[in-house]
């Protein structure tokens, strides 16, 4: 076998193992969502710190603590985090307003003189 196709397969192989995204249901997300009691908009950041709350909430070690709570908010963070580092951005104006409500009705205000 040729070097530079071993080379190029070997590269193929670890860049599709690097970005392989686990699929996952509408349900499984819809239920990741609630099971971190997120909002509709929300960070990355926001998304981390709810999993650290709420995992030290139902660590099994804690009073109060449950295995099976533990592991869900686990697997429900692990979803999301998948879900956001994979996320493909169109880049378009429709987007920018959706994720910008505030600047986009600041500046529409300004152009209107309010």
């Amino acid at each position: 076998m040729n070097l530079k196709l071993v080379v190029l397969l070997m590269v193929s192989i670890g860049w599709a193992q690097r970005f392989k995204m686990h699929q996952v249901s509408l349900c499984e997300f819809q239920d990741a969502v609630e099971t971190l009691e997120l909002l509709s908009l929300t960070t990355k950041e926001h998304v981390r710190k709810k999993y650290l709350k709420l995992s030290r909430k139902y660590h099994p070690d804690m009073e109060g603590g449950s295995t099976e709570k533990f592991q869900a908010v686990r697997e429900a963070y692990e979803i999301l985090v998948e879900y956001m580092d994979n996320f493909r951005f169109t880049f378009t104006e429709e987007e920018f307003k959706q994720q910008n409500p505030i600047l986009v009705n600041i500046e529409q205000g300004f152009l209107q003189g309010k």
